[in-house]
């Protein structure tokens, strides 16, 4: 070997090295983003967006870091995504779902039924992305009266549950995913459904007492499932428990506006966050307490449909409005904005966690409890 091949041997060995280095510093240093994702336009929120995810820095200030168009897309629904297959799941027009996946950034399915098949409402998912559940919706009063199971990989209809009430609107899935909690509108029954059996287990009414006519949406639960939290036709909520099927109160905002819209729990459980969107109010409620116990209410920036979750790590709380709260302080610290630097007021975000570009862990746009023991 010349004394130049040697040099270029040398050098050749020092590249590679540096390159081994390079994958194993990636390897052990992985880039992990926190992310919301926010559709338009939200379909009871307001219609001057075009169809589109947003996508904020939830550790930049909520900074705008993309828009991801999908012209297909009519206004949304509903939102629920599943780490474990990648993929995002969006309800829209009434009519449609569509899955998106996270990582490469486009739509991989997309579903319409007719009037007659039942509508899409707010749908959640197993932990695992293998089932999505959609409910046919508030407005729909002459569906199936049945709650759709979708194969999340394909989006082939799995089954027709019937729940027997029109009405369906928000789906909330356990913890575990071994139940969904749906709520109708016009109807004051809770519907329990097992995801193993794809059955309903359990129904049980009383919500709407407090209101014109039965409600039971939207709604949240504790994450041992013994309570669940669901709004009705006046400002307030009720409580009642899962195991024994019973109400147990309705606790009610006086001198309030309208009705609220958005009950949600931190994810600590020792709060309950209820939207008034009429007074353009958040009212704060301690939850260690049974009745809850009012705290005190928090102003925000606009009369919205009403919607409230908070992030995984319960720093904060996001709002239709668009406002984004510290739940600690109670004080609005930042403002979800487009391009050009107007609010996106939608009910329909989910936060979302990537590491090296793939998701890891999922939030839950239905605030419910992550405690799994009392």
């Amino acid at each position: 070997m010349t004394h130049k091949q040697i040099i270029t041997w040398l050098f050749s060995l020092i590249a590679a090295g540096v390159l081994f280095a390079h994958d194993v510093q990636a390897t052990e240093n992985p880039v992990e983003k926190h992310l919301l994702y926010v559709t338009v336009p939200d379909m009871a929120g307001g219609l001057r967006h075009w169809p589109a995810i947003y996508i904020y820095d939830i550790d930049d200030g909520h900074k705008l870091v993309k828009t991801i168009e999908i012209p297909s897309m009519g206004p949304t629904r509903g939102i629920c995504a599943s780490a474990t297959n990648g993929l995002m799941f969006i309800t829209y027009a009434n009519t449609s779902i569509l899955a998106f996946d996270l990582v490469r950034e486009q739509v991989v399915w997309s579903n319409f039924y007719r009037a007659e098949e039942g509508g899409c409402d707010r749908p959640c998912v197993t932990p695992d992305g293998k089932k999505v559940y959609v409910p046919e919706g508030w407005w729909n009063k002459k569906g199936t009266k049945c709650m759709k199971v979708l194969d999340g990989a394909t989006g082939e209809l799995l089954k027709n549950i019937p729940v027997g009430i029109n009405g369906s609107h928000v789906t909330v899935m356990t913890l575990d995913g071994k139940r969904v909690y749906l709520g109708p509108v016009g109807n004051d029954n809770l519907v329990v459904i097992d995801t193993e059996k794809d059955e309903v287990i359990k129904k049980f009414g009383g919500f709407g007492e407090a209101g014109p006519k039965g409600r039971c949406s939207p709604l949240t639960i504790n994450g041992a499932e013994t309570l669940c939290f669901a709004n009705s036709h006046d400002v307030g909520f009720y409580v009642a428990d899962l195991k024994e099927g019973k109400i147990l109160n309705w606790v009610q905002v006086d001198g309030a506006k309208g009705y609220s819209h958005g009950v949600s729990l931190t994810p600590d459980e020792t709060e309950i966050w209820l939207m008034n969107p009429k007074d353009k109010r958040v009212h704060v409620y301690d939850a260690t307490k049974m009745p809850p116990v009012w705290k005190q209410s928090i102003d925000i920036s606009a009369e919205t449909h009403g919607w409230v979750a908070f992030s995984l790590d319960s720093r904060y709380a996001w709002c239709d409005t668009g406002d984004v709260i510290d739940p600690a302080t109670k004080k609005i610290v930042a403002t979800l904005k487009d391009e050009n630097g107007d609010p996106i007021r939608s009910a329909k975000f989910i936060e979302i966690h990537l590491r090296d570009g793939k998701p890891i862990h999922i939030g839950n746009p239905t605030a419910i409890g992550c405690k799994v023991t009392n």
